[in-house]
């Protein structure tokens, strides 16, 4: 299967937009492109309509896309509250292994 060109800013920035578009408690979405494999998106989503679970450890949803086609890629989104993201910036709680906060790019 040959692999189709993939643009991770650009998808990256279609999904952000519809995020907010489309989910009222999606108040900010930050994008963690650093150290990501190539066809993966990492997003985390500072949403105000989700409620505290008292998390110690973040796991993303992966929304495979397009699985088995030649434009597969992942979305990687953890979705935090407004307290839990004021910890991730503190350095209180932390992301997922192998990502990062540096370079990461409030997208809107």
């Amino acid at each position: 299967m040959s692999t189709a060109v993939f643009h991770r800013d650009a998808l990256a920035l279609f999904y952000a937009k519809q995020h907010l578009k489309t989910d009222a408690g999606v108040k900010r979405v930050v994008y963690l492109p650093k150290n990501s494999p190539e066809r993966e998106i990492r997003f985390v989503e500072v949403n105000d309509l989700i409620s505290e679970r008292g998390l110690r450890q973040l796991v993303p949803i992966d929304f495979g896309i397009d699985i088995g086609q030649s434009s597969f890629h992942s979305l990687l989104i953890v979705d935090v509250t407004p307290e839990e993201w004021k910890e991730i910036e503190a350095g209180k709680l932390a992301i997922p292994a192998e990502w990062s906060l540096d370079e990461m790019e409030d997208l809107k």
